[in-house]
């Protein structure tokens, strides 16, 4: 299959397609095993947190791991609070255009997952 993707032909889209479906299962198979596993290390890793907090630890090495806490402050901006702050609207309206980024995402949507009789 050629690199770019506007080369392709119908037949391979489709081939592409059908490969992108038949290897979902397996996908949710390795996600079901590392979903327990995440769980698993999240507790861990909650206990070594409390532990840290306990002992008013800042930073921990595990095995070549660094774990460390901090504080972060942030400050939570919304249009609405811009716009009790900004009287000039034009002022509002150019901070918007100079404050804002546009990304493109691509989403790929599962159909949820239906109930059958046996459940």
């Amino acid at each position: 299959m050629d690199d770019h993707m506007d080369s392709m032909s119908q037949e391979e889209f489709d081939e592409l397609k059908l490969a992108y479906q038949e290897a979902i299962p397996a996908g949710d198979a390795l996600k079901q095993q590392l979903k327990a596993h995440n769980k698993e290390q999240k507790a861990r890793l909650n206990q070594i947190h409390s532990y840290m907090r306990e002992n008013n630890i800042m930073s921990a090495d595990i095995g070549g791991i660094t774990i460390e806490r901090e504080e972060k402050t942030t400050v939570s901006v919304s249009v609405k609070t811009l716009e009790e702050v900004f009287d000039n609207p034009a002022d509002l309206e150019q901070y918007k255009r100079d404050h804002t980024t546009t990304k493109e995402v691509l989403k790929v949507r599962k159909p949820k997952r239906r109930r059958t009789d046996n459940e």
